[in-house]
């Protein structure tokens, strides 16, 4: 049975591998639960026909709850979805892997019926396809058809390099295309991430467990640029002889303490970004936004005739800071009913529908600016004038405001399993009321962040911020640790300026 640990794979018997889409690092201690029915099921290697194309449905939703820090009902929770249908050939196979051809599309399947403005994942992604310049992706995957090698990845170079031959050497696009540069399977990852839990549900060997035998998978996830332990009870749930499937369920805890030691500063920011709202809560509300808690459940329907994954159901909860964040994720093959659930709040009351603006054609003649097609949010509007200056804004009176320097406490180089490489810089005291007032002046502007007179972020900010910890995103793995080490001296500082 073959486990993926980072860039490597390993045999330890008979555990299935399905799931490590947490990225979650198995290891040695593994417990196995006594088999509690006689009947037991094999499932046998993955074994995908050549040259026949498969259909994929896959719906997606995130659930954002805020409701004990706003008081606007319509604000407390914000339901996302998209709804796609990809398709997947095998091209080749041998016993050494295969080659793959995935067909992407941001299209909404023809039998939706609800309207495309409540499906705003769907529009994002289609700025996606535009911003990587594909429709299709071709890669070589080991036996359990998950990813080795792109294919094709300096025409996908290419043309994100005519995309953003405007953008500035240091911008966060620009830092987008130099991780692809240096890791073309990231491609993979942020297009067509159920490849990646598909073949997680796959193994090149075969196994077999009784009906209701449990056992148990000490491993640990980073967070944060911690690692937390977890402990992920798996379950053989059921068999069904007719549909030949196995269905296994996975359910992950994480422990608490280190978990909540990794969102610390996330919940120090928090706090402080709400001012005098945090000063309000009671006792009670104070001690659920100093708490931190994750879980997570996955649900893998895999054939027993060849070894296919063919259905996922993944829940994420994550709460930290009195925020709740649900993820869910639902896949299943489209020659086969589903028999999961439709995803977490999938037909909520109230879907919110945002207005994505599309990315122009991917030509030689086009060059954009990303930032200005995320979608837009109630922060992008700018403040009202202020009676006591004359009606004049803080966009007005930007280009007045001189460059900040800010002294830094500490940096941290991590990496979030979501978002990639970053780096955490946290402020002084003095520094983290500068920054504050800096980025109210420069509401609705574009700023830089230096060290050692090279800019290292370039954001534009959307709303003032407090706390004093600078998130710094878009970067590869090197440059992460190159900032750290800048500012891990004494006396180390960062520059603080409206772009030119």
């Amino acid at each position: 049975m073959q486990i993926r640990k980072n860039a490597t794979r390993r045999n330890i018997g008979l555990v299935p591998p399905l799931f490590l889409a947490a990225g979650l690092i198995f290891q040695a201690t593994i417990t196995v639960g006594l088999a509690q029915a006689a009947e037991n099921v094999t499932v046998p290697p993955y074994a995908p026909a050549v040259g026949t194309e498969r259909h994929y449905r896959v719906q997606k939703t995130t659930e954002t709850d805020m409701s004990l820090w706003l008081d606007k009902p319509e604000a407390s929770s914000v339901v996302l979805r998209g709804d796609f249908r990809q398709s997947a050939t095998v091209l080749s196979r041998d016993d050494e892997g295969m080659r793959v051809q995935w067909r992407l599309s941001a299209d909404l399947p023809p039998d939706v019926a609800d309207a495309a403005d409540s499906y705003p994942m769907n529009a994002m992604f289609r700025n996606s396809l535009a911003a990587y310049g594909v429709q299709q992706l071709e890669f070589e995957a080991d036996p359990s058809g998950t990813p080795t090698a792109l294919i094709g990845a300096d025409q996908i170079v290419a043309n994100m390099e005519r995309l953003l031959s405007s953008s500035a050497p240091d911008s966060t696009a620009s830092r987008m295309l130099q991780t692809v540069k240096n890791s073309p399977l990231t491609i993979i990852d942020v297009l067509a991430p159920e490849i990646m839990t598909l073949g997680l549900g796959q193994s090149s060997e075969a196994f077999t467990a009784d009906i209701g035998q449990e056992w148990t998978v000490a491993g640990n996830e980073e967070l944060k640029g911690m690692l937390v332990p977890t402990s992920t009870v798996w379950k053989l749930e059921a068999a069904d002889k007719t549909r030949q499937t196995a269905t296994f369920i996975a359910k992950v805890t994480y422990d608490p303490v280190t978990l909540l030691q990794s969102q610390q500063a996330s919940i120090d920011g928090i706090i402080a970004s709400f001012g005098d709202r945090a000063k309000q809560l009671t006792d009670a509300q104070l001690a659920q936004v100093r708490s931190a808690a994750k879980s997570r459940t996955v649900t893998y329907v895999n054939s027993t005739r060849d070894g296919s994954t063919l259905e996922v159901l993944e829940n994420t909860v994550a709460s930290v800071g009195g925020m709740t964040v649900t993820v869910a994720v639902h896949i299943w093959q489209e020659d086969q009913p589903p028999v999961l659930p439709a995803p977490h709040a999938w037909n909520a009351n109230a879907l919110s529908g945002q207005l994505v603006e599309p990315l122009p054609k991917n030509n030689a003649q086009t060059s954009i600016d990303l930032d200005q097609y995320r979608p837009k949010t109630d922060a992008d509007t700018p403040p009202s004038p202020n009676q006591t200056d004359g009606g004049k804004t803080s966009i007005d009176g930007a280009g007045d405001i001189a460059p900040v320097s800010l002294k830094v406490a500490r940096a941290k180089a991590s990496v979030d399993p979501a978002a990639g490489p970053r780096v955490e810089i946290a402020l002084t005291r003095e520094s983290t009321k500068a920054f504050e007032n800096f980025t109210h002046a420069a509401l609705g502007q574009k700023i830089q962040l230096l060290v050692d007179g090279e800019v290292i972020f370039e954001p534009v900010v959307r709303e003032p911020i407090m706390g004093g910890v600078v998130p710094i995103g878009g970067i590869d793995s090197a440059q992460a640790l190159a900032i750290e080490r800048q500012l891990s001296s004494s006396g180390a500082a960062i520059i603080v300026r409206l772009a030119p």
